[in-house]
C-alpha cells in the first residue's frame, strides 16, 4: 500500500500524461506556490493556480513536443519527491534531461513545488 501522498503525485501525472489538465490541476491547492529556477523565460515563483496555469501553458508552448516518464514517487506526510526522465522535440532537435520535483502537501494536495531539471542550463538555453 502506497503513501496517499504518493498517489495524489502518480495521479496527477496521469492526468497530465492524458491531457486532463482540469483533473491535473484539481490535485494542488488554490494557493499554490511554484519555484521554477535557473534562467529561463520562466524562471521564477508563481503564487495561486492561475498563474501556475499559466506558466504551464506557457512552459507547453516553448517545450514543443514535451512527454516523461516517472519513475520514482517518494512521499512522506508533509514531503514528496518525483523523478522523471523528459524528453522535448521541436524544430528537428530534441532534448532528453531528468527532472525532479519536490513538493509540500497540505490537506491532500500539493501545495508548494519546486521545479529541479538535472541539466539547468540545456532546459534554459531550450526554453529561452
Amino acid at each position: 500500500m502506497s503513501h496517499p501522498n504518493v498517489d495524489v503525485m502518480r495521479m496527477s501525472d496521469e492526468a497530465m500524461q492524458a491531457g486532463d489538465i482540469e483533473k491535473f490541476l484539481s490535485y494542488f491547492t488554490d494557493d499554490l506556490v511554484m519555484h521554477a529556477g535557473g534562467q529561463s523565460s520562466l524562471a521564477g515563483t508563481y503564487k495561486g493556480k492561475e498563474q501556475f496555469q499559466e506558466l504551464f501553458g506557457r512552459f507547453m508552448e516553448l517545450a514543443g513536443d514535451y512527454s516523461f516518464e516517472p519513475h520514482s514517487y517518494l512521499a512522506d506526510d508533509e514531503h514528496g519527491v518525483t523523478m522523471q526522465k523528459s524528453k522535448m522535440t521541436k524544430d528537428g532537435k530534441t532534448l532528453e534531461v531528468d527532472e525532479i520535483f519536490v513538493m509540500h502537501f497540505r490537506d491532500g494536495k500539493i501545495s508548494e513545488m519546486w521545479y529541479v531539471p538535472t541539466d539547468q542550463a540545456g532546459v534554459d538555453a531550450w526554453l529561452g
